[in-house]
């Protein structure tokens, strides 16, 4: 497959999402130049189109507003003079626009639009560029086997272009996609064969972005130093080109660097030079992964005020772009479009066969007489025996539609019943309780204690947030949280608390994966319901063990017991279920929902010697992944 000459926008995205544009034979020089050819040529034409593309690539790191302008004015001159091709190279660099703002649902729109024509012309390459940004959005979506797959079978179609720097692309792609698969060797290999091939090619960006890739690499592994001799000489050449928001990208992995260096001073001015770019050029996203590593060097620089503050405008930030009515908007649009497809070809379907109808009336005026009579009548027949089939045909297609909208639909409330059940287990109290521990630590001047319970809370607030996209995690994964978690609640009970967790030599926790926070609520639901009405002596046990081809979970208590908890509970004004029985309950019976092997749940009263209630056990049998 030979190479054209049409400029497309390319996001590579390493660890830092470092962005750039590029064409096979096109330098920062030559982007310079077209800037001047494009003020100069005024013609309305596919070369005004091409320059415009082309053009928008000096501003896709600088300026994404001037970006979108250009683009809007190649899109206006591609429809006005039917410029088929330029409207499929302008809807691609728009994907990509899209992407890197991260409006999704445009994304996919200009995407759809670019395919559709890209089929009509044969245009292998320009559906190699367009499956890339598809393959972004999956990666963003944490969709990685889908993205991957996409991309490797792009780099099959590039086998024979080893230099162009389509295929460069394409390894930073694939190197992201690694690198969120936890595949170390493939992400380097697919860095150094994207560096390979800038240096091949004298394009310095990608000799930038694949270093400061390789740095983010080498902070991974904690090399700190290794990853300095990566970003600091990146950084003052996207400085030196002018690429605002890859310095933006250099200075937050920098920021990283420097605080595994325990160097919080450097860590402090880096990213706070991240995070003014990121708001001058509305990179939401972006601010909010800044907001967080600020969160953490204050807190290690025990400036707890401004880790509070950087919190806060955190959470305010994720808020408005965290939410899961994106992956919704997304889902609906694609609804939209198989709709609208539909549509289109019913409407074709009828016009095909409107126009044979004509064509057969002006040759039965030929005939005279009875014969026009009776071939009218034939035609009518024929005429209306084909809009039957045509309507069966259309009602055909409209049930298969509804279904298809139902499945989706079915998804999108698993997605929403998933995060609701995880947003449940952050219960209110547990961090209004929390937080009474810190503020009481400081009052009684017991920094150290406050710092710690702090970075603790903190820890654990995070791993909520980082599992609440996941479908699935490692058995060691939900240990983890469930640790911090009960070493919190043991500081607020004080010396009238113990826990124990007990995991069975035979379950792989690092192989073996789990629905997300599965454990977490029984857990919550012991101490809140259990042991919170027992005076002293409050102990836990949890047992992990593996039963034919289940993990078996044993959690145990030796509270108040089910009986005198629901009748504490009935003397209470609020007679409500709580919204974490609900959630909990919704997402069971979705998880279990056409599956052969389901999760189950058993509760049993325990009682001592003299028939008093000495606590609850919870079995859960649950079927685990291998990943």
């Amino acid at each position: 497959m030979k190479l054209r000459p049409i400029f497309y926008i390319l996001l590579f995205l390493t660890s830092g999402e470092l962005s750039f544009s590029q064409n096979p034979t096109i330098n920062e020089k030559f982007i310079d130049s077209t800037y001047q050819a494009t003020l100069n040529y005024t013609k309305e034409d596919s070369v005004k189109v091409e320059l415009l593309n082309k053009l928008s690539a000096k501003y896709v790191t600088e300026d994404l507003e001037k970006a979108d302008s250009i683009l809007l004015l190649a899109l206006k001159i591609s429809k006005k003079i039917e410029y088929q091709q330029g409207l499929a190279n302008t809807y691609t660099n728009f994907s990509s626009l899209f992407v890197r703002k991260g409006e999704y649902d445009k994304a996919v729109d200009a995407i759809n639009q670019a395919k559709i024509i890209q089929a009509k012309l044969n245009d292998d390459e320009g559906i190699i560029y367009a499956n890339q940004n598809l393959a972004r959005i999956y990666i963003d979506l944490n969709e990685l086997e889908k993205a991957r797959e996409i991309l490797e079978e792009n780099n099959e179609l590039l086998s024979n272009e080893p230099n162009s720097n389509l295929k460069a692309s394409n390894h930073f792609y694939l190197a992201n996609t690694y690198s969120a698969l936890n595949k170390v060797d493939k992400t380097i290999e697919n860095y150094l064969a994207a560096r390979s091939i800038a240096e091949h090619n004298n394009f310095q960006t990608g000799i930038n972005i694949a270093n400061a890739s390789l740095g983010g690499i080498e902070i991974e592994r904690r090399n700190f130093n290794k990853a300095l001799e990566y970003l600091l000489p990146a950084l003052k050449s996207f400085q030196q080109m002018g690429q605002t928001v890859n310095v933006a990208y250099s200075y937050q992995s920098l920021a990283k660097a420097y605080l595994g260096l325990e160097n919080t001073s450097s860590a402090i001015a880096s990213i706070d030079k991240a995070i003014e770019i990121f708001k001058d050029q509305e990179l939401y996203k972006n601010l909010k992964d800044a907001y967080d590593l600020k969160t953490q060097i204050s807190l290690k620089d025990k400036n707890y005020t401004e880790a509070m503050e950087a919190l806060q405008l955190k959470y305010a930030i994720q808020d408005s772009i965290l939410s899961i009515e994106k992956t919704k908007a997304i889902k609906e649009y694609q609804i939209k479009y198989e709709t609208e497809k539909t549509e289109r070809e019913k409407e074709a379907a009828l016009k095909t066969a409107q126009l044979n109808a004509l064509e057969r009336d002006r040759n039965q005026k030929l005939f005279i007489g009875t014969a026009i009579i009776a071939g009218l009548l034939i035609l009518s027949g024929i005429f209306l025996y084909s809009r039957f089939r045509e309507k069966k045909k259309a009602e055909l297609i409209t049930m298969e539609l509804k279904e298809t909208q139902k499945r989706l639909a079915l998804e999108m409330q698993y997605r929403q019943s998933e995060l609701k059940a995880l947003k449940a287990q952050m219960d209110p109290h547990f961090i209004f309780n929390a937080l009474n521990s810190i503020q009481e630590y400081i009052i009684l001047n017991q920094k150290n204690l406050a710092s710690d319970y702090l970075g603790k809370f903190a820890g654990l607030m995070r791993k909520y947030l980082h599992h609440s996209d996941k479908g699935l995690i490692s058995i060691r994964e939900e240990i983890d949280c469930l640790n911090i978690y009960l070493e919190l609640e043991e500081v607020r009970f004080e010396d009238s608390f113990k826990y124990d967790i007990t995991i069975d030599k035979a379950v792989n926790q690092e192989l073996y994966h789990i629905p997300t926070m599965i454990v977490q609520p029984y857990v919550e639901n012991a101490l809140k319901h259990g042991l919170l009405h027992k005076k002293e002596d409050r102990k836990l046990t949890i047992t992990i063990q593996q039963v034919n081809n289940k993990i078996e979970c044993i959690i145990v208590d030796n509270g108040i017991g089910r009986e005198k908890a629901a009748q504490l509970k009935k003397n209470r004004l609020d007679k409500h279920q709580s919204f974490a029985t609900q959630a909990t309950e919704s997402r069971l019976e979705l998880l279990n929902y056409g599956k052969e092997q389901k999760i189950g749940v058993s509760t049993v009263d325990l009682y001592d010697e003299d028939k008093n209630a000495s606590g609850t056990k919870v079995t859960l049998t649950i079927p685990y992944f291998k990943k």
